[in-house]
C-alpha cells in the first residue's frame, strides 16, 4: 500500500469520525430542544394547576372563613392573622414611600397619580382628608398604544399597563 493510499485511508477514517460526531451533536441538539420544550410545557401546566388550587383555596376561605372545617381551621387562622399584618406593613411602607394603595388591585401609587398604572382604575382621593382611603372607579379598557400615552402624551415605563395621568390602557 502506497503513501497516497494510506493517506486516503486515514482521511476516510477521519471523515467517518467527523460524520459520526456531527450526527451525535445533531441528535443531542434535537434531544435537548425536545427536553426543553417538554420542561417548559410541564412548568406552564404546573403553574396553571397551582393557580387553580390557590383559586379554590381563596373561594373556600371567603365562603367558610367564619366556620371552617376542623382540618382547615389552623390554616384559616394563619391567613386571617397574617393577612391583617400584611395590610399593616403595606400601609406603613406606602406611608414611608409617600404612596397610597390602589383600592382596586392593591398596587402602590404615587399620590399624584390619577389612574392606577397596573389596573387602570381611576383614583379619587377625597380633598377633606389626606389620610382618607382612595375611591376607585374602574377605567374602560382601550387598545394598546405604546410607551407614550396617545391620549395625553405622558411618558410610561415598560411595565406600565395604564397611563398614570389619564388612565388610558397601553
Amino acid at each position: 500500500m502506497g503513501f497516497f493510499d494510506q493517506m486516503k485511508d486515514i482521511a476516510g477514517k477521519v471523515g467517518n469520525t467527523v460524520e459520526k460526531g456531527a450526527k451525535s451533536i445533531t441528535d443531542n441538539s434535537k434531544k435537548f430542544a425536545e427536553k426543553s420544550k417538554l420542561k417548559s410545557e410541564i412548568s406552564q401546566l404546573e403553574e396553571e394547576v397551582n393557580s387553580a388550587y390557590i383559586s379554590i383555596g381563596k373561594v373556600y376561605f371567603e365562603k367558610l372563613r367564619e366556620n371552617p372545617e376542623p382540618e382547615c381551621s389552623n390554616a384559616v387562622d394563619i391567613i386571617t392573622k397574617n393577612g391583617a399584618r400584611l395590610e399593616q406593613l403595606r400601609n406603613q411602607l406606602n406611608s414611608l414611600e409617600d404612596k397610597i394603595p390602589c383600592a382596586n388591585c392593591g398596587a402602590s401609587l404615587s399620590k399624584e397619580q390619577k389612574f392606577c398604572d397596573k389596573c387602570g382604575a381611576k383614583v379619587i382621593v377625597p380633598s377633606y382628608s389626606e389620610t382618607a382611603e382612595p375611591i376607585i372607579q374602574p377605567a374602560p379598557a382601550e387598545k394598546p398604544s405604546g410607551k407614550v400615552c396617545s391620549e395625553c402624551g405622558t411618558p410610561a415605563d415598560e411595565d406600565q399597563l395604564f397611563c398614570q395621568q389619564c388612565g388610558k390602557k397601553f
